[in-house]
C-alpha cells in the first residue's frame, strides 16, 4: 500500500467513508427492518467491494488484456440472457438485474468496464496510421458499442447507454482518430438521435422536464424539483447530518441516485464542494497517471479509459441533481448506495491504485 498513490486514494477513502453516513441518514424513511436494514446491505456492500479493490490491486493488470475477447463474451452472454423471460428480474420498469433468487446483480455496469478495458487493449496493439484510418481506427469499436448499445435500450438503460457512447468517442478521440470522421457521423446521426429520445415516452418526459422544470414541477420534473429545494434547505453550511428533510417521502430515491442532494442539505455548500473537489481530485490523479505511463501504451489507455469512467459518471450524477442534464438514473460513484455499481467502482479504483505503482 505504500507505494500507491496517496492523492487517489485519500478522496476515495473519504467518498466511502461520507457515503455510508449518508446513505443511512437518507434511508430513514425507508421501512426496511427500520432503516438499519438498508445501511447493513450497503456495508455487505462495501466489505465485498474491499476484497474487489485488494484483489484488483495484486491481480496484474496485463492478464485483463490476455483474457479480453473472454470477458467480452460473457458480459454480452449474460446481457442476453437478461432479456430471456424469467431470468431478468426487472425494477421500476426496467430489466436489468440478473436473478439467482439469492443474489441478483447488473451485467450492465460490468459490461462499462469490460469495453474501456477492450478498447484499451485493442487501441494499445494498433499503430497511429491504423488509428487514424476510419476502418480499423473506428469501426471496429462501433460495432461492439453498436452491439452494447441494442442491449442497454432494450433493459432499459438510457444512462448506461450515453456513459458507453460518451466513452467510447473520448477514448477513440484521445487515441488520435480524425475528428472529421466523428464530425460527418455526428451529422449523420442526428436523425436517428432524435427518434431515439421520441421513441420512448419516458424519455420525452424526461427532456420536458429539463426544458421546463418548473411547469411540471409536480409532474415530470417533481424529482429534480425537489433535489433543487434540498440545496436551497441546506444553505451554505447544511441543517446537520440526519436533519433533513426532503429525504422524508418528498425526494424518490433520495438514498441513491439523488444522494447528492442529501448532502446539499444536511452538510450545506460546503459538503457539496467537498464532494465535488473529491472527484476532481480523483479525475486529475487519474489522467495524470495515464500520462505519466504515456511510454506504456495499454497501461496508459487503461488509466484514461477507467479514471473517466468514475468521473463521468460521478459529473453526470451531479449535473442532474442540479438540473444541469436530464435525468439519467445514474449513482454517484461511492456514495450513493448499490450493489454491483459499489463494487465495480472499488474494483475500478482497485486497478488505478495497481496502475499508480507503475509510475515511477
Amino acid at each position: 500500500m505504500e507505494k500507491i498513490d496517496k492523492l487517489l486514494f485519500i478522496p476515495f477513502i473519504l467518498l466511502i467513508g461520507l457515503g455510508c453516513l449518508m446513505v443511512f441518514s437518507a434511508s430513514s424513511n425507508i421501512n426496511m427492518s427500520g432503516s438499519m436494514g438498508l445501511f447493513i446491505k450497503h456495508l455487505l456492500f462495501i466489505c465485498i467491494g474491499l476484497v474487489a479493490m485488494f484483489f484488483a490491486l495484486i491481480v496484474p493488470v496485463e492478464l485483463y488484456q490476455k483474457y479480453i475477447y473472454y470477458l467480452l463474451f460473457i458480459v454480452l452472454i449474460m446481457m442476453v440472457i437478461i432479456l430471456i423471460p424469467g431470468f431478468g428480474k426487472k425494477v421500476k420498469g426496467a430489466t436489468r438485474w440478473l436473478d439467482f433468487k439469492i443474489f441478483s446483480f447488473q451485467p450492465s455496469f460490468i459490461a462499462k468496464w469490460v469495453l474501456l478495458v477492450f478498447i484499451a487493449s485493442s487501441l494499445s496493439k494498433k499503430e497511429l496510421e491504423k488509428i487514424k484510418s476510419f476502418k480499423k481506427g473506428i469501426l471496429p469499436y462501433l460495432v461492439i458499442l453498436g452491439v452494447l448499445s441494442v442491449l442497454f435500450l432494450k433493459e432499459p438503460d438510457f444512462g448506461g447507454f450515453a456513459v458507453i457512447t460518451v466513452m467510447t468517442i473520448v477514448m477513440l478521440i484521445l487515441a488520435g482518430t480524425r475528428l472529421r470522421y466523428w464530425l460527418i457521423m455526428a451529422i449523420i446521426a442526428s436523425p436517428f438521435a432524435y427518434w431515439l429520445v421520441q421513441s420512448e415516452n419516458y424519455r420525452v418526459k424526461r427532456l420536458l422536464a429539463f426544458r421546463d422544470l418548473w411547469k411540471y414541477s409536480q409532474t415530470y420534473s417533481y424529482q429534480i424539483v425537489q433535489s433543487i429545494y434540498s440545496f436551497a434547505a441546506g444553505g451554505l453550511v447544511g441543517v446537520g447530518l440526519g436533519n433533513g428533510q426532503q429525504k422524508l417521502s418528498f425526494l424518490p430515491e433520495a438514498h441513491n441516485d439523488f444522494i447528492f442532494a442529501v448532502i446539499g442539505e444536511e452538510l450545506g455548500f460546503i459538503g457539496a464542494v467537498f464532494v465535488l473537489l473529491c472527484y476532481v481530485l480523483i479525475t486529475l490523479r487519474g489522467f495524470y497517471i495515464a500520462y505519466k505511463l504515456v511510454d506504456k501504451q495499454y497501461l496508459c489507455y487503461l488509466a484514461f479509459g477507467l479514471t473517466l469512467f468514475i468521473s463521468c459518471e460521478a459529473f453526470i450524477n451531479i449535473a442532474v441533481t442540479i438540473s444541469m442534464a436530464p435525468a439519467k438514473g445514474l449513482p454517484l460513484p461511492f456514495v450513493s448506495y448499490g450493489g454491483t455499481a459499489t463494487i465495480v467502482y472499488m474494483y475500478t479504483m482497485g486497478v488505478l491504485l495497481n496502475l499508480s505503482r507503475r509510475v515511477n
